[in-house]
């Protein structure tokens, strides 16, 4: 090869490098140039689809770009999270993440993905109180009778909850483990089931966000004996939290969160971030979830990994201890 030859390549290669450094950087600073995908992976009229749909329609301003929003449910999350985790890292295909996904290896057995390792997290979204529930027969008035009533009636209490391995199970078998309480478990296919057969006194107990019990405690078919969070319920003053009753600096409830492909550019991760967190500064977004007993969880990237990460500590081992795994 001559001198001039070489020199001709090098100057070939280097002018390629920089439009290839240029077209990507014009890409994601462009970002988004078409509309962009939320899979919410469960069915819709939940509170992870109102979640979704509040906090995405907030975002698509921010963005300029519409979010569309579709429900994929099934397999406890994990059809619409190994769909989001085999996606295009681009951008354009986001997953509305929960606690479910934290602790999902230690719940099924074979699963074709990751998932943790294989999504960027982006911002954690809303935090929900869960609500200890008691059928209004049951001859107990508050939290620590109903400790007491347990121990006297062993084999004679049930609860219901949303499924196993969901939050709401999770953390009533930590409130079970702390204060002795003996109940057998009885998991339904969702919230709304437990409560109706709650209140029609098929079960006794049960633990499920606050937002949904709501009709049934103003009502007087169930009544309020406890929440799981670091504070009461703006939505039920009166009820205690579970640390009030005297587990030190215990607080629980069902997250949400967003998350993209691994592998999705930094600077596309950092403008979805600050668009989620601009959606829950929006008074439009912050107002209602505040009004349905949901905290909003503005921080930073690190912080949203903290939460998964505690989240896989706290009950992966809780669920190996029950043998939940199937």
């Amino acid at each position: 090869m001559t001198i001039y030859s070489y020199a001709r390549c090098m100057v070939l290669a280097t002018t390629a490098g920089l439009l290839l450094t240029s077209t990507s950087y014009a890409d994601n600073t462009q970002y988004p140039e078409r509309p962009i995908q939320m899979v919410v992976p469960f069915s819709a009229g939940g509170q992870f689809d109102l979640i979704a749909r509040l906090v995405a329609s907030s975002m698509s301003k921010s963005l300029g770009k519409e979010i569309i929003i579709e429900n994929l449910g099934g397999a406890g999350g994990n059809i619409g999270g190994a769909k989001v985790a085999k996606a295009k890292p681009d951008g354009y295909t986001l997953l509305e993440y929960g606690g479910n996904f934290a602790v999902a290896k230690y719940l099924t057995k074979g699963l074709r993905y990751d998932p943790i390792s294989d999504f960027e997290p982006i911002a954690a979204l809303s935090m929900a109180s869960h609500v200890v529930l008691i059928n209004k027969d049951l001859p107990v008035s508050n939290f620590k009778e109903l400790v007491a009533y347990s121990k006297k009636n062993p084999g004679k209490l049930n609860y219901a909850s949303p499924g196993v391995g969901t939050s709401m199970h999770l953390t009533f078998e930590e409130i079970k483990s702390h204060f002795g309480i003996r109940a057998t478990h009885i998991p339904y296919r969702g919230g709304s089931n437990a409560l109706n057969d709650l209140a029609g006194g098929q079960v006794q107990m049960t633990i499920v966000a606050v937002a949904p019990a709501m009709p049934f405690i103003e009502s007087g078919q169930i009544r309020a004996l406890a929440v799981t969070g670091s504070e009461r319920a703006r939505s039920l003053p009166e009820v205690p939290t579970i640390a009030e009753m005297g587990y030190q600096g215990f607080s629980s409830g069902s997250w949400a969160g967003l998350v993209a492909p691994k592998g999705t550019p930094d600077a596309v991760i950092t403008r979805l971030h600050q668009a989620a967190q601009d959606a829950l500064k929006d008074p439009n977004v912050k107002n209602r979830l505040e009004s349905l007993s949901f905290t909003t969880l503005a921080g930073s990237r690190e912080d949203f990994k903290k939460l998964i990460k505690t989240e896989e500590e706290r009950y992966g081992p809780l669920i190996q201890r029950l043998e939940l795994q199937q």
